[in-house]
């Protein structure tokens, strides 16, 4: 494996992390309790970031690759 794809794997991995914990959120609010205001900070947050991940993945693809020297 190399280290490009040790790389994506380990982003994955921790994308699907987060991604049940929002799944487990998501059925906590649905049936355990409902959200409150910091809930919603909180998933705003979630939001934030999630938003700046993507802005940064999209700009890999803008990186042209230049050799050292």
């Amino acid at each position: 494996m190399n280290s490009n794809t040790a790389q994506y794997s380990k982003a994955l991995t921790a994308m699907t992390v987060i991604e049940s914990a929002v799944i487990e959120l998501g059925t906590t609010f649905a049936t355990v309790q409902q959200r409150t205001s910091v809930d919603d900070a909180m998933i705003d947050a979630l939001v934030s970031a999630a938003n700046g991940l993507a802005a940064s993945a999209t700009a890999l693809k803008a990186i042209n690759y230049t050799p050292p020297a």
